[in-house]
């Protein structure tokens, strides 16, 4: 499971929305105010949930399957490098584009693909659901 510590920011009927503080992994290391690698952001999930047991600036748990994971990587970086490297390939051996034009064209094939994906963004986003929990001291 893929959990993460958050606090609820505000309830509207069934949905949670839960501010989390996203991390990098290395945002732990001792040596993170040095290296320009790490980095956190915080982010608002929504989160379905009928018990009505929760309160706003409750510290909660939010979890979702590994899955969701793996597919999230999917969606946005294997698909897209496939895309990219399949796109050059085409245009440097079957197109004959120089290297310039045939990697603006991989860039360019990449454009269509993320319209795609924000035109899909409400049925994704209910394919990616979180349970939330509450927090154990």
């Amino acid at each position: 499971m893929i959990e993460h510590e958050g606090i609820i920011e505000k309830i509207r009927g069934n949905q949670v929305t839960v501010r989390i503080l996203q991390e990098s992994a290395c945002s732990t290391c001792h040596a993170k105010r040095t290296c320009m690698a790490a980095d956190s952001k915080e982010k608002l999930v929504d989160v379905i949930d009928f018990s009505g047991r929760f309160s706003e600036d409750e510290r909660v748990i939010i979890e979702g399957k590994e899955s969701l994971g793996h597919k999230a990587v999917f969606w946005a970086f294997v698909l897209p490098l496939i895309i990219l490297i399949a796109t050059l390939i085409l245009a440097l051996s079957l197109w004959n584009f120089n290297e310039t034009e045939a990697a603006i064209s991989a860039m360019a094939a990449l454009v269509p693909y993320y319209l795609f994906l924000y035109l899909l963004r409400k049925k994704m986003a209910n394919s990616f659901q979180f349970s939330i929990k509450k927090r154990e001291n």
